[in-house]
């Protein structure tokens, strides 16, 4: 029989997170659809005015998002 021919590897491209609060590039920020970013630390700093714990507002479009 024939060898199947082989598909090169897929890898995902790594986003880029860029917080809006501090300005500085981070592995992980949560994100909005509109384009709005928190890094964890900035987001622990402002949770009193952006989450009621399960969920997360938006401060630019005022979306509601599930912490997931």
């Amino acid at each position: 029989m024939t060898e199947a021919p082989t598909k090169p590897g897929r890898s995902r491209r790594r986003k880029k997170f860029v917080c809006h609060c501090c300005k500085q590039e981070k592995p992980f920020c949560w994100n909005c659809s509109c384009g709005f970013q928190i890094c964890p630390e900035c987001f622990a700093e402002n949770r009193w005015g952006i989450s009621n714990g399960p969920t997360w507002i938006c401060p630019d479009c005022e979306r509601i998002h599930m912490m997931e």
